[in-house]
């Protein structure tokens, strides 16, 4: 297993581990994992903090530590009974405590309590300390593993105990990807690392990773600015008729400065006719990826932090802004509302996922109810996912699955990127859309019953080429809803963005006057550029949803959820079933 680190909401750095299942050390019958990639200091639990623990925390945080000196008989119960017998909360501080580990309470973004929708609690999160006087690498993996060796499988004993509440349950805290593990290729891969065993020539998927071929690459556009059917109202949110305009909510590394989209300073946002910067929840932005002190190292202005001193630009630099352009190519009415999740590397910890989309359905939900300064939202747009390690928890209910659906129950439209590396392994959070049959005329459901009324599916999104053939790096599947251009699209890019490579001819342009020279391979100040990746087919089925939705009849907050359903049929031709899926 392999470590680096990943930038986190705080503003610092986590270690992270990448998982190789050829040095994993499995007991026998044990289920082979697969490759993934975690925060290899913390553990996400499903549910809410026990009592027990709420009140100690409520007290002394210094309380939650366990075992200072590794006495694990010591250890002060967290369970909320603490006549009964060991819980899971205090079996699990029991297991990292023999493995030389306290575990504290993790504090730095709160647990995910919902006090203003539907008194829902998605989960909280462990963070694991080595013991002071010891020099241990930790290992979330090592105490999860023996949490199911240990503790059993939380899932089917609560099942089994009909009535009873469902056990908050521990997994790792996986790493979301918007592009691949190293920084050689441009072209910006969704997953955690190209599967072990797939037969596809990677030098066709790599194609797309070049300039002229589908690759990251500077052109001019010629082109108009795309036209607005409905005129400009006094707030950007409405139009001159005081309609509502749907709002699209690019979940990504933000939107820089362009033409279309106005200018963009990382210390002072301002919106613009099209792009919302400035949304607020409860006094702090709804993303909760910080600004950089050096507005050098945003990913949609100066794109370089990840080699701030001599570059290249960052892999993801400009993509939320790339995203932008193809929902205002295919949308223009649509209102882009910039939601900061993740930085140019391109990484995100699922927690920090899990805090962004839990403010967005909040900021969403007290939109819906006339709330000042929140808005509703009709569709989010994620072009980021991982790979879990065991096959057996794909279907695990957890905090991100969760969330999802409670923004779909919302009457948000969930749009995800399918993945770029050619496979079939599903990646997540697009796997967890319903099967779905891909016919020439629209896509049709598997099982019509895993289609509800209750909430829109979530739906995952492949690419295609120019000439509509599917792209080779599209990962595909049952859960892929359906295709969209993808590869070598066209696109804006922010026009503050021009990285250190230089043309490989430059010279006095002698009889006119000027610089001669070749086109610089990174330099984005025109403003466009072509690109490929699930990441903008994802935007433009968004941009189709937002469409449907303006096309309708404008429906009122009580109506969000069918508005919304409407929209996904128009646009997929999936409706919904009779029986609520737990998608």
């Amino acid at each position: 297993m392999s470590e680096t680190t990943v930038a986190d909401a705080a503003g610092g750095r986590r270690p992270v581990r990448h998982l190789d299942p050829d040095r994993v050390r499995r007991s026998p019958g044990a289920t082979r994992v697969e490759e993934t990639t975690y925060v290899a200091d913390r553990l996400i639990v499903r549910g809410a903090l026990p009592t027990g623990l709420r009140d100690r925390l409520a007290d002394d945080v210094s309380v939650l530590t366990a075992g200072g000196t590794g006495a694990v008989a010591a250890l002060p119960a967290w369970s909320d009974d603490e006549g009964a017998p060991e819980t899971w909360i205090d079996g699990v501080r029991r297991i990292a405590t023999e493995l030389r580990y306290r575990v504290v309470y993790d504090g730095t973004l709160g647990d995910l309590a919902v006090d203003d929708v539907d008194d829902e609690t998605f989960g909280y999160a462990l963070r694991l300390v080595p013991f002071h006087d010891d020099d241990v690498e930790v290992d979330a993996w090592q105490v999860l593993e023996r949490i199911t060796g240990e503790l059993g499988d939380l899932d089917a004993r609560d099942d089994a105990d009909e009535g009873t509440e469902r056990t908050p349950r521990v997994a790792l805290d996986h790493v979301l990807r918007a592009q691949p593990g190293g920084r050689t290729t441009p072209l910006p891969f969704v997953p955690v690392a190209r599967p072990r065993t797939t037969p596809l020539p990677f030098g066709a998927i790599d194609e797309y990773g070049r300039p002229g071929t589908g690759g990251l690459t500077p052109v001019r556009y010629l082109g108009r600015r795309p036209h607005r059917r409905f005129g400009n109202g006094e707030t950007p949110w409405v139009t001159s008729t005081g309609e509502r305009r749907p709002v699209v909510a690019i979940v990504d590394t933000g939107i820089g400065s362009h033409p279309w989209f106005g200018e963009y300073d990382p210390h002072d946002p301002q919106d613009s006719e099209v792009v919302i910067r400035t949304a607020m929840l409860d006094g702090r932005p709804v993303g909760t990826f910080p600004v950089p002190a050096l507005p050098s190292e945003d990913a949609d202005h100066g794109g370089l932090s990840v080699d701030p001193l001599t570059g290249p630009l960052d892999p993801v630099a400009g993509h939320g802004t790339f995203m932008a352009g193809i929902v205002h190519q295919v949308c223009p009415d649509a209102v882009l509302m910039a939601v900061r999740a993740f930085g140019g590397s391109g990484d995100i910890p699922e927690w920090d996922v899990l805090h962004t989309l839990w403010r967005v359905l909040r900021y969403h939900r007290r939109g819906t109810a006339g709330e000042p300064g929140c808005h509703r939202i009709d569709v989010v747009v994620l072009a980021m996912g991982y790979y879990h390690e065991q096959w057996k928890d794909y279907g695990y209910d957890g905090p991100l699955r969760r969330v999802l659906r409670a923004l779909r129950r919302a009457g948000v439209v969930v749009v995800v990127a399918s993945g770029n590396d050619g496979t079939t392994r599903p990646m997540f959070p697009a796997a967890w859309a319903p099967r779905v049959e891909r016919r020439p005329e629209a896509a049709a459901p598997v099982d019509a019953d895993q289609l509800s009324r209750q909430h829109t599916p979530l739906l995952a999104v492949g690419a295609t080429n120019p000439d509509g053939t599917t792209a080779v790096f599209s990962n595909d599947g049952p859960w892929v809803t359906c295709v969209r251009p993808g590869a070598a699209v066209l696109s804006t890019m922010p026009t503050t963005l021009d990285g250190p490579q230089t043309p490989e001819a430059r010279l006095p342009e002698r009889l006119s006057g000027g610089v001669r020279a070749s086109v610089d391979p990174d330099d984005f100040t025109g403003g466009f550029a072509t690109w490929s990746g699930t990441s903008f087919s994802a935007p433009h089925l968004a941009a189709e949803i937002a469409a449907a939705v303006l096309a309708s009849e404008h429906p009122g907050p009580d109506e969000c959820l069918g508005s919304a359903w409407d929209a996904v049929t128009t646009t997929t031709a999936l409706a919904a079933g009779g029986v609520p899926d737990q998608t």
